[in-house]
C-alpha cells in the first residue's frame, strides 16, 4: 500500500451570528483557504487527481471548494468526518473515526484530501498512530501509508 491522506482543519469561520450555526468562512478564513490552495500546488505540482472528502459543515465545504473547482473534482460530503455530536459518546465517536480509517485503508486512491474539525483530528491521530496531534484552523497534515501509516508533514498554519 502506498497512499497519502491530507488532513486539513477547516479555515476560520464566521462567528458574527453565533457559534451554534452552520457558519461559513470569515474573511480570515477565506485568506487561509487561498494559502491552502497555493500550498497544495506547491506540494503536488503534478498531482494525480485526488479524492476530496469533507465534513458536511459549511465551513469545511467552503475550505475545499476552490481546490475542487480548480482540479475539476467532485467534493463529497462524508458523514464520518463530522465533529462529535451531543448525542455521541466518546466511544461512538472513536468507532466512527475507526470506520473512516478502515475505508481509507481499503481505498485505491493514491491521494485523499479531507477537511474536518478540531475535535476529530486528535482522535484520528490517537487512533491511527497512538499520538494526539491537534491542528489550528487552516492547518495541514499528511499521513503516508507505505508499510505502515506515518505522519510526514505537519503545518499548524499557512498564514
Amino acid at each position: 500500500m502506498n497512499k497519502t491522506l491530507v488532513i486539513i482543519r477547516h479555515a476560520h469561520r464566521d462567528t458574527s451570528k453565533g457559534r451554534e450555526l452552520n457558519n461559513g468562512l470569515s474573511e480570515k478564513g477565506r485568506r487561509q483557504v487561498r494559502k491552502v490552495f497555493d500550498f497544495f500546488f506547491e506540494r503536488f505540482p503534478e498531482m494525480e487527481t485526488p479524492i476530496l472528502l469533507s465534513s458536511s459543515k459549511k465551513r469545511c465545504l467552503e475550505t475545499l471548494e476552490p481546490l475542487a473547482r480548480k482540479l475539476e473534482r467532485k467534493l463529497t460530503a462524508h458523514p464520518l468526518l463530522l465533529e462529535r455530536t451531543e448525542k455521541e459518546s466518546a466511544t461512538q465517536f472513536r468507532a466512527r473515526i475507526k470506520k473512516f480509517i478502515a475505508e481509507w485503508e481499503k481505498s485505491s486512491a493514491s491521494v485523499t484530501i479531507i477537511c474536518t474539525h478540531g475535535d476529530w483530528i486528535p482522535v484520528f491521530f490517537k487512533t491511527l498512530l497512538g499520538t494526539s496531534i491537534e491542528l489550528k484552523k487552516g492547518g495541514w497534515a499528511e499521513v503516508e501509508w507505505v508499510d505502515k501509516p506515518q505522519i510526514t508533514w505537519l503545518l499548524q498554519t499557512l498564514e
